[in-house]
């Protein structure tokens, strides 16, 4: 793979980090054409139609969206990046996996991997994000409160810079699937995702949790 051969790995960290970032775009770029392709087939015979509330108002064309490419791509955390990709096995996950184990995230995500295959990039990918989740959720409690909760305002737009380069760090080791590829890809990057997860989880746990009144 490009991404770690010698020549490449001559680049500036900066200059090797963006181009994943755009070969990423670029990716999932054929699952959101597969995707709106397939929801337009099946709303072109109502099949994605949701019927009709008790006033006789339509209640949309949600049964067959899979993926919100807009709240995907703007997400300031893993739980909507997650929710917005792959919608309906997302569901099925949730409600099947995560609620009938106590709500293992690692039983969860393990399923998930187990169900794209054998690789161990696959395992090195979903294995990872229920550290991300812990990091996450440890910053809605001790940090977010202290902030504005709009979405677009300096504190939201910094949380979807970092959810976005967080996981696109870690998708690499799902793209490049082989062990050694994966890890001499993280090890290029000097494993700062993992490194940044366990120094974040650290200091912020230390950190008081505001009272409702200060949020």
């Amino acid at each position: 793979p490009v991404v770690i051969t010698a020549e490449f790995l001559k680049k500036p960290w900066i200059n090797r980090m963006a181009y994943a970032w755009v070969a990423l775009i670029f990716i999932r770029m054929k699952y959101y054409f597969a995707w709106k392709n397939a929801e337009g087939a099946c709303n072109i015979w109502y099949a994605g139609f949701e019927g009709f509330d008790e006033k006789g108002n339509p209640k949309g064309w949600e049964n067959s969206n899979n993926v919100d490419i807009i709240a995907f791509e703007t997400a300031p955390n893993v739980k909507t990046l997650s929710a917005a990709w792959n919608k309906k096995t997302a569901g099925w996950l949730g409600r099947y996996v995560y609620m009938r184990s106590g709500g293992s995230l690692v039983a969860t995500y393990g399923l998930s991997a187990f169900w794209h295959g054998f690789y161990p990039g696959y395992y090195m990918f979903f294995l990872t994000v229920p550290l991300l989740t812990m990091c996450e959720r440890l910053g809605m409690k001790k940090i977010s409160p202290r902030f504005s909760p709009n979405k677009w305002s300096l504190y939201g737009i910094s949380t979807i810079v970092a959810t976005s380069v967080i996981v696109q760090y870690i998708v690499i080791a799902f793209q490049l699937l082989a062990f050694d590829w994966a890890l001499e890809a993280w090890k290029s990057h000097y494993f700062f995702g993992h490194i940044a997860c366990a120094v974040f989880y650290g200091v912020v746990s230390q950190m008081k949790t505001p009272k409702k009144k200060e949020a």
